[in-house]
């Protein structure tokens, strides 16, 4: 998922010894355009909201989260219809490592791979 005003920190990974954990913080600049990247995935993902209000909408239901909130995506959801009220928001994303699954976008960006064999 590349977005450009988006900035990825790799907290916990493969270099880190994780095998199926992965946790990176993001820091989306000018995030009241939302994020409109719809996609699924196998992996279990968190967002724990760190700063800024967002509501993420998925499976028929919309979910608002502010700073010490988290949602979670379970497996195979289609996800990422988002708003954000502020200008900047920063959140963690926390998600499992599936065999055969794309590395999530800031391990990817780094590359950096899991160590998950398929």
């Amino acid at each position: 998922m590349k977005n450009s005003n988006a900035h990825y920190t790799p907290l916990v990974g493969p270099v880190d010894g994780a095998r199926r954990l992965h946790v990176h913080l993001t820091e989306l600049r000018n995030a009241r355009g939302g994020w409109g990247y719809q996609h699924s995935h196998e992996a279990e993902e968190a967002i724990y909201m760190l700063e800024g209000v967002g509501e993420f909408t998925f499976a028929g239901k919309t979910h608002r989260v502010g700073p010490g909130q988290a949602v979670v995506f379970p497996s195979g959801v289609v996800h990422a219809e988002t708003k954000f009220f502020n200008d900047t928001v920063k959140y963690l994303v926390i998600r499992t490592v599936e065999p055969g699954e794309e590395p999530c976008c800031c391990m990817a960006q780094s590359g950096q791979r899991t160590l998950v064999d398929s």
